[in-house]
């Protein structure tokens, strides 16, 4: 009797944990004026391969971008450790977003959905909105990782601007 009911006692707590963390989603959210038509910003932005020569997060990207395909993106961690996800693409509206998302299982346990989302300004520069919000019943115990992967987005951001005003000088 004792061991049903300290069984129901976990069901009841696992459970109860899982409904509080499936309502606790983290964003992360980076925001950047690039000196850039926004035509110029999605050119860079979509050529994969070219990844590895500038990007030091999103080191590598394949596949076909487009909605409901899959990609084989490999990010870079700061313990040098290179991680790999196929996330599924959401969206891609050209020159102004690409959304993709990546589940870590079958889902529900940690995904994040990535997006890219660019507005044209009138002097002909572009914002860059770059993104994440990540839901899941891991998600609260993700601190440490979510803070790496907000200073990956920083540290890209700088890239692609490098990028960019390098792209223009030549």
């Amino acid at each position: 009797m004792i061991i049903l009911v300290v069984a129901a006692v976990l069901v009841a707590a696992a459970t109860a944990y899982a409904i509080w963390a499936m309502g606790q989603e983290r964003r992360i959210e980076t925001e950047v004026r690039l000196d850039a038509r926004a035509n110029e910003v999605w050119a860079v932005l979509t050529d994969f391969p070219a990844y590895g020569e500038w990007n030091p997060f999103l080191t590598a990207v394949s596949g076909l971008l487009a909605e409901d395909e899959r990609l084989d993106v490999s990010f870079a961690g700061e313990d040098g450790k290179v991680r790999r996800l196929r996330p599924r693409v959401l969206r891609v509206s050209p020159a102004r977003q690409i959304r993709w998302l990546g589940k870590l299982g079958p889902g529900g346990l940690f995904d994040g959905e990535h997006y890219f989302v660019l507005a044209p300004q009138e002097d002909g520069s572009t914002v860059l909105t770059h993104g994440e919000r990540f839901t899941g019943v891991l998600v609260p115990l993700m601190s440490k990782s979510l803070a790496e992967t907000e200073r990956g987005f920083d540290a890209m951001d700088a890239a692609l601007t490098a990028r960019l005003a390098a792209a223009q000088a030549d």
